[in-house]
């Protein structure tokens, strides 16, 4: 179990904060040495026709040249400001470099504008050239060392990228060994505990104990069932205080509590919290999902107009379901008799059927949500059926066993989620004495039906209270 435990948290954690650093190093050369580095090369094309074009003018004095001159200076100015913007995220020395490169420059322009306000000689004496010449030189080395150095930082960040893919491919690869050792495991018990269990029968069938046998198991099962509920119902508790105490420190930082955040830390601040909120919602999934495990569900039972709160549900999702382009049909007659149940109940499970239908059915598709009332379940008993239809993809016929098994995704890119809501749907659902059902054909879509009694059974309607805690 502990290595089932290690090898999910690891297939959670690690690509996630793999991914992380490597849309952070990405960002770095898109955002920062990509355009520095283009910067760098307009600044040192500038330069080159600046010079050709002071020549020029030395010898002709052509106002065309002069423009030229003025272009090329504004072109190279205009860059040298996008470098300083960029510079406090350059990797040293290039916040130097940038400097430097900007005082040769001035003084590439400085003796250039003080000989032409001076007068010139026509042509220039090679003495006066000399010191154009060195301050050209020297402005384009410095050109060239800050985009070296530029350079050296991309590499070192493409080698960063090399060692994160690397060491992921490794750690997948572990974890593959991992979740063998643990198949391995749990077969090894497996084999143990029919062992045991076949001679628990032969001992059953020898003394006569077959009542005394089974509930002895009964008892272990709702211990082991209690004891997953306690240890899940402990490590949620544990792990719901840090995240909401890094939510109200997120919280503070996005209300300006240390300073102004810019656009891009906003963003950061605004994910992380997202994250925050999304990792919360999952701990109350298991916590439900452990609730209805010990059997120990609240449920307030009521008298419920199913056919108005199928209809309120529908209207909640209409506007995600219009921003998809998903055309939503409803069809609940009015004759739709009243139920006595736990409406909030019906309503979660309902609405994670018709979620899960917005989220997988693609662009231009059709949902149908209807209720009738019908004869279902193995007792023949008429219920109310509530279907919802998508024409999203399906599933495999031979998948459908596993579609209420815990953390079961068939499409784990296509829309965000643990797979865990139909397997608390479920449970829900037979609490109230009822069950979901699935019909479902690969490129044709899928019909998910909830069926509710007309009545409460008698374990769902004690005697007095207005809600009830199944055992």
């Amino acid at each position: 179990m502990v290595l089932v435990v290690v090898s999910l948290g690891l297939a959670l954690v690690l690509p996630a904060v793999a991914q992380r650093r490597i849309d952070r190093l990405r960002d770095e050369i898109s955002e920062v040495t990509d355009p520095a580095r283009a910067r760098v090369a307009e600044i040192q094309l500038a330069v080159a026709l600046e010079a050709a074009a002071r020549r020029g003018y030395l010898l002709t004095r052509d106002r065309q040249l002069a423009r030229d001159i003025e272009d090329a200076r504004a072109r190279r100015r205009e860059a040298l400001h996008e470098l300083d913007r960029l510079a406090p995220r350059l990797e040293p020395p290039a916040p130097v470099e940038v400097e430097r490169l900007a005082a040769r420059l001035a003084a590439f322009d400085a003796q250039f504008d003080s000989a032409v306000a001076h007068g010139l000689q026509r042509p220039p004496s090679p003495a006066a050239v000399a010191p154009w010449r060195k301050t050209f030189d020297e402005a384009l080395d410095a050109a060239a060392r800050l985009r070296t150095t530029i350079v050296g930082s991309q590499n070192g960040y493409r080698r960063q990228l090399r060692v994160i893919d690397g060491t992921v491919g490794l750690l997948t690869g572990a974890l593959v060994v991992l979740g063998l050792v643990a198949a391995s495991l749990v077969a090894r018990l497996g084999a143990r505990y029919g062992r045991v269990a076949r001679r628990l029968d032969e001992s059953e069938l020898r003394y006569r104990d077959i009542a005394a046998a089974a509930e002895r198991r009964r008892s272990e099962l709702e211990r082991v069932t209690e004891s997953r509920a306690r240890l899940i119902r402990g490590f949620t508790h544990d792990v719901k205080n840090p995240l909401g105490t890094a939510d109200g420190f997120l919280a503070l930082l996005e209300d300006g509590a240390t300073g102004t955040l810019d656009d891009r830390q906003q963003g950061w601040v605004a994910k992380s919290r997202r994250s925050i909120r999304q990792a919360l919602e999952l701990i109350q999934h298991l916590l439900e999902l452990a609730r209805a495990e010990a059997g120990q569900l609240e449920l307030r039972l009521q008298e419920t107009d199913l056919g108005a709160l199928v209809d309120d549900v529908c209207d909640e999702f209409r506007a995600p379901a219009e921003g998809k382009r998903l055309t939503m049909e409803v069809a609940v007659p009015a004759s739709l008799p009243r139920i006595e149940t736990d409406p909030a109940r019906v309503r979660q499970v309902f609405g994670n059927l018709l979620s899960n239908a917005v989220k997988y059915t693609p662009a231009g598709g059709r949902i149908t949500v209807r209720a009738d009332v019908r004869a279902g379940g193995a007792d023949g008993k008429r219920r109310i059926a509530v279907a919802v239809s998508d024409t999203g993809t399906g599933i495999a016929h031979d998948r459908l066993p596993m579609i209420f098994v815990e953390f079961t995704r068939f499409q784990p890119g296509t829309a965000e989620g643990a797979g865990i809501g139909l397997a608390i749907g479920q449970k829900i659902a037979q609490a109230l004495g009822g069950e979901i059902t699935v019909e479902s054909a690969v490129g044709r879509g899928s019909t998910f039906t909830l069926h509710l009694p007309l009545a409460a059974t008698a374990a769902l309607a004690p005697p007095a209270p207005a809600h009830a805690a199944l055992r």
